[in-house]
């Protein structure tokens, strides 16, 4: 999972006042809560996933195993432009993730605690995030709506005037907006879509993101009580040193498994 799109996908957890009767806050609250755990519960998954991505025009896409491996995740080609692999090359590519699980093993404790370290921080950028929202938006309930087969509340957010985010990574929640669906009975997320609607500065004055970027998250249980990314989009629209450019990368996960049994299976397969 791409960490600078995961960074995305919380911006709709925020606070809000109670509206029509109904305690808004605490169904944000216990959003919270559920989404929480469910981005904790991620690395105890093994899944597929197709990246397709549109640049000036042209379009690719990737389709990629995605295991953890000994506290980190690594990405395993299965087909490249929807091509399934070739007996050939899934045969390499099975061989080079042994050698993977083989070079992890032998790795000294300082070798592994970098490369666990790396993703990790990239983890921990999104829970600074997740800490951020809820003094970043403010939202209101809409209505209620049925989406992907559940009965679902929906809220609306927008920027929270005088917030000042902590660090750089916040900065980018001043500008968006967006709707969230939260399912009534579990209140795990089932969509959300955020756009940003103000020019917003990410690295000084010659870097930013321009109204235009939009972004779409969606959720599906995965288990009785987990409940995971099935389709992710970013529509990107930046703004460096005055030169514009743009990149949509629409991406969805599939076959989720338990993260050692999915292993196992492809070493002896």
């Amino acid at each position: 999972m791409p960490g600078c799109n995961l960074a995305l996908i919380a911006l709709l957890l925020v606070q809000v006042p109670a509206s029509n009767g109904i305690d808004v806050q605490e169904i944000v609250r216990r959003a919270s809560l559920t989404m929480q755990a469910d981005w904790a519960a991620a690395p105890n998954y093994a899944f597929t996933e197709r990246d397709v991505t549109t640049s000036k025009g042209v379009t690719s896409s990737e389709t990629s195993r995605v295991f953890m491996i000994a506290g980190s995740d690594y990405y395993m080609p299965i087909a490249i432009e929807d091509k399934p692999l070739s007996p050939d090359q899934r045969s390499q590519a099975l061989q080079k993730l042994r050698k993977e699980v083989e070079r992890r093993s032998e790795e000294t404790p300082e070798q592994a605690k970098r490369r666990s370290e790396q993703y990790r921080k990239l983890r921990e950028q999104n829970e600074i995030l997740l800490s951020e929202f809820t003094q970043a938006l403010d939202f209101t309930l809409i209505g209620e709506a049925t989406i992907n087969g559940h009965a679902a509340y929906v809220l609306d957010a927008k920027p929270r005037p005088g917030y000042h985010p902590p660090n750089r990574t916040a900065k980018i929640l001043t500008g968006m907006q967006g709707r969230l669906w939260v399912d009534k009975e579990s209140f795990h997320w089932i969509k959300a879509e955020a756009e940003v609607i103000k020019p917003v500065s990410i690295f000084g004055f010659f870097a930013k993101v321009l109204p235009g970027t939009r972004m779409e998250l969606e959720m599906s249980p995965v288990t009785g009580s987990v409940w995971l990314m099935s389709r992710f989009l970013v529509d990107e629209r930046i703004s460096v040193f005055w030169h514009k450019s743009a990149k949509t990368t629409e991406t969805d996960f599939s076959h989720y498994e338990p993260a050692g049994e999915a292993l196992a299976q492809a070493l002896t397969s």
